[in-house]
């Protein structure tokens, strides 16, 4: 009974001397990298964005984004643009065959709140048009050169859930005609993943002298910080106040001919996949699907206006941003 006694205590020793040298060794420490989050004051009290990568505070959620990038980042767009409705330019019917471009863009931010580019892509304002961009390839029903939209704009009201900028478009024509935009576009944050966009785009029109009037309004939700969803529509007024004699204007958004004072409603549903690339690359999946018209408020007459149900419009594109990577400052 003694040796079990003595066994006994010296089994309880040597585990509590294990321990206690276990305590003494450092603990290797698993390297984990985990993301930053942006705490954002919106309608519905404060709220976590999640950030690209480490080091980059710029939001991955779609829904949760500036209407300008951060300063020194890059952003460059693909898109294959197909609409169905299209109008040829020497008889003014429609044709068989669909438009179809591949529109190339790029846009830079000087600031944070001043963004520059040669795109058909504004984060916020109505859909691009297709065969716009800094490099637009029209490629049915002829192959062709596309209108190139030099815009600027400047980011000046940033609240707690409301921003508002503005824009200027100048549209270098080879495609339709020269024109100039106007924009106002504000970004209400719901909450985290629900954001509304909305404003309006007066565009000036030079052939014939006219104005359109956008009134766009979409919505965007953030299923997960990857996964969106959106829909857009509005109100678009079309060759406003505008002496069409002996003119001709031609738009890649409108699904008939020229026609004055005309006021119609849009519709579009769309989706995308944001994936990020070593930290350094932000890179969005996505399509979008409508119709331009979706419904005529007063109706064109003629015979060749489009029905609405033949106006749809499909989009096919990529958006590829960079880190500050010119600013070696925003990464340390």
């Amino acid at each position: 009974m003694k040796g079990s006694r003595w066994f006994s205590v010296v089994l309880v020793l040597g585990l509590a001397g294990a321990s206690a040298r276990a305590d003494d060794e450092p603990v290797e420490e698993t390297e984990t990298v985990e993301r930053e989050a942006i705490i954002e004051e919106t309608s519905a009290g404060e709220a976590l964005a999640e950030t690209a990568a480490p080091g980059w505070t710029y939001p991955k959620a779609y829904a949760s984004r500036p209407l300008t990038m951060n300063k020194f980042m890059i952003r460059g767009t693909f898109a294959v643009e197909t609409k169905r409705a299209n109008i040829d330019r020497s008889t003014g019917m429609r044709q068989g065959r669909p438009l179809v471009s591949i529109d190339l863009g790029a846009a830079f931010s000087i600031y944070d709140n001043l963004e520059v580019g040669v795109s058909n892509y504004r984060l916020g304002s109505t859909p691009g048009n297709a065969a716009q961009g800094m490099f637009p390839i029209v490629v049915s029903p002829i192959g062709s050169f596309g209108d190139m939209p030099l815009y600027v704009r400047y980011s000046f009201m940033r609240k707690d859930y409301v921003e508002m900028a503005a824009d200027f478009v100048l549209l270098v024509p080879s495609w339709t005609n020269l024109s100039v935009t106007f924009g106002l576009p504000v970004r209400i944050r719901a909450r985290r993943p629900l954001t509304v966009d909305t404003g309006a785009e007066f565009v000036i029109l030079s052939n014939g002298a006219g104005l359109n009037v956008e009134l766009p309004v979409k919505a965007t939700f953030n299923i997960t910080p990857a996964g969106f969803i959106f829909g857009d529509s509005g109100f678009s007024f079309q060759n406003l106040a505008r002496n069409i004699t002996g003119g001709s204007y031609f738009d890649t958004s409108l699904a008939f001919p020229v026609a004055r004072n005309q006021v119609f409603l849009p519709l579009g549903i769309g989706g995308g996949y944001t994936h990020v690339v070593k930290n350094l690359v932000m890179i969005d999946v996505f399509t979008r699907f409508g119709w331009n018209p979706f419904v005529y408020v007063n109706p064109p007459t003629g015979v060749n206006v489009v029905p609405a149900a033949e106006s749809w419009v499909l989009s096919v594109g990529v958006t590829i941003h960079t880190s500050p990577i010119l600013h070696a400052g925003d990464l340390n």
